[in-house]
């Protein structure tokens, strides 16, 4: 008579011998090893993208926060910022030890023209930081603007009164960028452009 196992009996014999444990066990490790690779490869990528990677990644970065505010901004406001972007962040441009523009300091710069709300479009710059600069020339006065994170903005000034040439510098909250600038006519830059 030949012996035969029932089906509840197979099943309860499956994976409860030494062998079958032993490649469960090595399936798991098989799997994490995998895993892991494949988390130490993606992060390297991550760690170490080119400098045409990050330049993309942070232009589209700053793409997407004019997005978010284009409600306040005319298309040709919103199309010219654009380009001034793809100039700015073109790698043809690019010093490979500056850092690309930072999300914190463009954020800084939008909300800076929403309060502002020059007629001019500023002309665009950045510091070796990451920080964005916004800059005005009317005639022979000048106004440059850095964004720095959290809404701070350090400023530089030069204009004349009567042929004679005033500076000034200073660093401000952006609420309080409309009044530190107020005695320099600030409306020299940003309208009658």
């Amino acid at each position: 008579m030949i012996e035969t196992n029932s089906p509840s009996q197979f099943s309860s014999s499956i994976g409860g011998g030494k062998d079958s444990q032993e490649i469960v066990d090595f399936k798991k490790k098989w799997l994490e090893n995998t895993h892991a690779l494949h988390e130490d490869f993606s992060s390297q990528e991550r760690k170490n993208p080119s400098l045409e990677e990050t330049l993309y990644d942070s232009r589209a970065d700053c793409k997407i926060e004019i997005s978010k505010v284009a409600m306040h901004l005319s298309d040709n406001w919103r199309n010219g910022l654009f380009k001034q972007l793809d100039s700015l962040m073109d790698i043809d441009n690019w010093e490979d030890d500056d850092a690309p523009v930072t999300h914190k300091s463009f954020s800084t710069l939008l909300r800076m023209l929403t309060l502002l709300r020059p007629d001019c479009r500023p002309g665009l710059g950045s510091t070796s930081s990451g920080n964005i600069i916004a800059a005005w020339t009317k005639e022979s006065s000048r106004l440059t603007i850095e964004c720095l994170p959290n809404d701070k903005v350090r400023w530089v000034l030069s204009h004349f009164i009567d042929n004679i040439r005033e500076s000034a510098a200073g660093e401000a909250h952006l609420t309080r960028l409309n009044i530190v600038l107020a005695p320099y006519n600030q409306k020299q830059w940003f309208s009658d452009c």
